[in-house]
């Protein structure tokens, strides 16, 4: 079943890829203000962008959160494919992007309705382990199959780490996570699929 999930996941990472390799259209058809950004291969934005969403704070996405509670307002979600990573980022705004180190992603879910959902589902989600967080100051890319999920938090960042191999056997406590972020990223290939045909 996970063999099913990882090898769906890496298909619709390499389906993005592809897309955003593709002309673009014409102004006519990007007119769509709902439209995914597709992000330039050519000129690879990948760490800023990747910086970027781990300096967004509550406060700019227009979210008051409880003081007396850690409170969990974005999940970036970073794991080895091949010779490069992926990031998955999320917001409980609804917001959701996917980076690819070897450049390209979306950006901008937010406008849609599946995305949005999904994204706060995974951000719900992320609420059950952020006990198992480390509080961290850097963000590191994960080393070779790993996987990190970063917590953005009102009180700080916090980090969880895990093999690969142990998503893919069934051992992880956090393959309720990482599903519900190959959730997001199925509704970000979705909606990419739609707006190529």
């Amino acid at each position: 079943m996970n063999y099913l999930i990882i090898a769906l996941l890496i298909c619709g990472i390499v389906f993005i890829i592809s897309s955003c390799n593709k002309k673009p259209k014409s102004n006519s058809q990007t007119e769509n203000k709902t439209e995914l950004k597709k992000v330039d291969p050519n000129n690879n934005p990948y760490n800023d962008m990747r910086n970027m969403a781990f300096g967004i704070t509550e406060k700019e996405l227009g979210i008051e959160l409880e003081e007396n509670k850690t409170k969990i307002y974005g999940v970036i979600m970073d794991w080895s494919i091949g010779n490069g990573t992926a990031t998955l980022v999320s917001f409980i705004s609804g917001d959701a992007s996917l980076y690819l180190s070897s450049g390209g992603g979306m950006i901008g879910g937010q406008s849609h309705e599946n995305i949005s959902k999904a994204s706060k589902y995974f951000i719900e989600k992320a609420e059950n382990y952020i006990s198992k967080g480390t509080k961290t100051e850097i963000n590191p890319l994960p080393n070779n199959d790993e996987v990190l999920f970063y917590f953005l938090t009102n009180k700080g960042k916090f980090v969880v780490k895990e093999k690969m191999e142990n998503i893919e056997n069934n051992k992880s406590e956090l393959l309720d996570l990482f599903e519900e972020g190959n959730k997001v990223i199925s509704e970000i290939r979705i909606v990419t699929e739609k707006q190529q045909n």
